[in-house]
């Protein structure tokens, strides 16, 4: 049975209600399979504006946007990422206690990507104000993390990282702050590469 009709729903898949979509976007496990369901026809695409439907999106594991925007600051401005087995004590800085091999830092006053090494350049330098953000992507093999400024992609990247992240966004001077703008799940990945791009792979030494 391939079709629709020959399960005995008269008109075929497209004449079931919203609630029958909905339940099927449920099931659905990467954001890629929903994106090609709601642009099946109007009808489809209308599952949208449902209340129930950010909810399930909201379920799916796939990709993950995190988004800060730093104040006063004076130097110190970092974001990244954290294998889940991280564990970080108050009053030490996230590099400490055996942490180094276990995350990727994005260092704002100098622009490089760090990880196991002092870092790699690259990437643009980032200042207070500016929206910067990490695109995490756990649908494509390898899975990767993507850096932005200003929703301007970064060039270097990383590929391979583990399974189960954390995000964190890093600060020093006690006047300063930071206020997470975004943290939502995608349907597609913003990342689409650029020129120079260049991948680091998680758990190597960079050069």
């Amino acid at each position: 049975m391939d079709h629709a009709s020959e399960y005995n729903v008269e008109g075929g898949l497209l004449s079931l209600g919203e609630f029958i979509f909905l339940e099927l976007i449920s099931e659905m496990e990467l954001p890629q399979d929903v994106h090609q369901f709601l642009i099946l026809n109007k009808k489809t695409y209308k599952l949208i504006l449902h209340p129930r439907f950010a909810r399930i999106i909201q379920s799916i594991k796939g990709i993950v946007r995190f988004e800060v925007i730093y104040k006063n600051t004076v130097l110190w401005r970092i974001i990244g990422i954290a294998d889940a087995s991280c564990s970080f004590a108050a009053g030490r800085a996230l590099w400490q206690d055996g942490n180094l091999e276990k995350i990727v830092s994005y260092v704002g006053h100098l622009g490089t990507l760090a990880h196991k090494t002092n870092g790699t350049t690259g990437n643009q330098k980032y200042e207070d104000g500016q929206r910067i953000a990490v695109e995490v992507d756990m649908t494509t093999v390898p899975r990767k993390a993507t850096f932005f400024v200003e929703n301007v992609e970064q060039p270097n990247f990383v590929i391979g990282i583990p399974e189960a992240i954390r995000f964190w966004a890093f600060t020093f001077e006690k006047s300063s702050s930071f206020t997470i703008t975004k943290f939502e799940r995608l349907i597609q990945s913003i990342a689409k590469g650029v020129e120079g791009s260049k991948a680091f792979e998680w758990g190597k030494e960079w050069k």
